[in-house]
């Protein structure tokens, strides 16, 4: 065999590095926002070292506590100094550690293996002296691993940390690495040879699941949609089992609009005979369930359905959108209904436990209680039955109406004075005050500019002379837990949120600001809250936030109160969103939750 020592480095190819420029951020990024089984983060910094012609230098660098900086787009001169302070090292020079790391891995990718996982005591090794200077008090350990793209190494992406790996992490922190370098290796490429788009890279590099390893990938088929559903299978290092994932399923309902399905399947699956839809809160994707799919998958043994409703993304938009957008009257009565179909005709013998988050939760609830009122509103006989197609439902911080939590002065006065306002001013008032970005023809509000919108008013209703408090929401407020870390933020802002329709907006504001206490149909016939209170008679599983903002534990007293013979309420002393984030409050709700399903007939 040749000695690594006679290994020839190439340079990356132009158009590659040109590339590689726009992503390699996302490198780093994802490198610090790693965690272990525990979800307790492994480095607090990380470097990309790229191969830039005859030599190796530091590109793009991430550290655990600036990630929110970089969501928040503020500059971070404690990191571009860093940068600047690096100077590249000639790939000759035999000094040069990442070289040497480098040809080595190219005869074992030659041989068809990944690059060894290094480990380095930044304290004891000798360290090129260039490297040396930039290291701090904090940084003595460092774990890397060489990057190939089309079968050529592009560089070393480095983690770094304060105290070494412990003995018993280090076989779970390897196969990460090596999922992070499948990933990389194969979004690159993909992006590379089919557009070239560098934001699709960046997301699916920062979003891969490393505590998995995907084993296949296949495009199929399915019996109701001419478009193929992408199926990875991959083996869980956390778990130690195989999975399957399905997405996206598009489910057609009503004007040109569509929901979209992902699935996780498990390779056993356990013996109750349910399946769970999970269904995301206000403004949010499927994605921010993700924890909660997988451990009920993974660790429990359910099917488990993800549900992006309408408008989250290109393939749920009809090519000419109306104007007006969407209510959560189409999320309740036309979406919900049509993915219940969808799940009974592909699984006719299971019925099915609906798990929602936030509005996620309003939508299966509201649909229950006023069944008879929607099926006789809309004309439409053969709606799905609640009772034969649900087996019971899974309320996380989900509102009966909605009351935010702040300290406005004069907020008693702002409803009063809203009280006598026609429903048509009311609306058009808030058109007027909101700013619009345009999907199609579709208006929609950002999540920043509902806050300042339903939290500042003062800025806007100058015919109303109140003195309102100058306390406010923030995004912190509706993330809701302390334990937040800074990657956490980081993914949150760049990718959980999404626009929503400038209609459910407006029921929502509607329902904030009204003195009865209820959430209304968009033609205000129907009363959601009071059909919820009188009608609700089946199965459900409460789950509160004691310090959630958004959903104060003092508006759902009423649940109590309801006529279900099988209702439980638990309590987490957890926010808003931070309540499906945390992993041990997780894993503690899926444990509960699987204990209350086992019950259910």
């Amino acid at each position: 065999m040749v000695s690594p020592d006679k290994i020839y480095i190439f340079p990356v190819p132009k158009t590659t590095f040109q590339f590689l420029e726009n992503i390699w951020q996302s490198f780093t990024n994802k490198m610090v926002s790693l965690v272990d089984f525990n979800d307790d983060p492994i480095f607090n910094f990380s470097i990309f070292e790229v191969i830039d012609q005859d030599e190796m230098k530091i590109v793009a660098t991430a550290t655990h506590f600036k990630l929110k900086e970089i969501a928040e787009r503020r500059k971070i001169p404690g990191i571009e100094e860093y940068i600047k302070k690096s100077r590249p090292i000639h790939l000759g020079d035999p000094r040069n550690e990442s070289a040497r790391l480098i040809r080595k891995a190219i005869i074992d990718f030659n041989k068809g293996l990944r690059p060894e996982v290094t480990f380095v005591n930044l304290k004891e090794e000798e360290i090129h002296p260039e490297k040396k200077v930039l290291l701090s008090e904090t940084m003595n350990h460092a774990i890397g691993i060489p990057l190939f793209v089309n079968e050529n190494p592009i560089g070393i992406l480095w983690g770094i940390t304060k105290d070494p790996i412990p003995d018993d992490q280090i076989r779970q922190l390897t196969l990460q690495l090596y999922s992070l370098f499948d990933v990389i290796e194969f979004v690159v490429a993909k992006e590379m040879e089919s557009g070239n788009d560098h934001y699709i890279a960046q997301k699916n590099i920062e979003k891969a699941d490393t505590v998995s390893n995907s084993r296949n990938l296949f495009y199929t088929t399915t019996k109701d949609q001419k478009e193929p559903v992408t199926s990875i299978i991959f083996k869980s290092h956390q778990y130690n089992i195989e999975y399957r994932m399905d997405a996206s399923f598009i489910i057609p309902t009503t004007d040109g609009y569509a929901v979209s399905l992902k699935s996780f399947i498990p390779e056993k699956l356990n013996n109750t005979g349910k399946n769970l839809l999970l269904i995301p809160g206000f403004f949010c994707r499927r994605s921010v369930m993700d924890k909660l799919a997988k451990e009920l998958a993974l660790k429990y043994g359910y099917r488990v359905f993800l549900m992006d409703m309408r408008g989250r993304s290109r393939q749920t938009m009809p090519k000419h959108g109306k104007k007006e957008g969407w209510t959560v009257d189409n999320y309740i009565q036309d979406d919900f209904p049509e993915v219940l179909r969808w799940i009974r005709w592909h699984y006719p013998s299971e019925r099915t436990v609906v798990v929602g988050h936030s509005m996620g939760g309003m939508i299966p609830r509201f649909y229950v209680s006023s069944y008879e009122k929607i099926k006789e509103q809309k004309e439409e006989f053969n709606l799905p039955q609640p009772e034969e197609y649900i087996a019971g439902i899974v309320s996380i911080t989900s509102p009966n109406y909605i009351s935010l939590k702040s300290n406005f002065i004069g907020l008693d006065t702002l409803k009063r004075g809203f009280s006598l306002l026609p429903h048509k001013m009311i609306s058009d008032m808030i058109l007027s005050m909101a700013s619009f970005s345009m999907q199609a023809t579709i208006q929609t509000i950002d999540l920043k500019k509902f806050f300042k919108l339903i939290l500042n008013l003062h800025s806007s209703l100058r015919s109303f002379s109140y003195n309102i408090g100058t306390k406010v929401l923030t995004i912190k407020d509706f993330v809701g837990y302390k334990e937040i870390t800074p990657p956490e933020w980081y993914f949150l802002m760049e990718d959980v949120f999404c626009e929503e329709s400038v209609s459910v907006i407006m029921q929502f504001f509607q329902s904030q600001i009204s003195n009865e206490q209820s959430f209304w149909s968009n033609d205000g016939r129907i009363n959601y809250t009071e059909n919820f209170l009188n009608n609700f008679t089946m199965p459900i599983y409460s789950v509160v936030g004691t310090v959630d903002k958004i959903v104060p534990e003092e508006s759902l007293t009423e649940l109590k109160d309801l006529k279900s013979e099988n209702k439980v309420t638990t309590y987490y002393e957890q926010g808003h969103l931070g309540i499906i984030f945390h992993g041990e409050t997780v894993r503690k709700i899926c444990k509960g939750m699987d204990e209350w399903i086992q019950g259910l007939k």
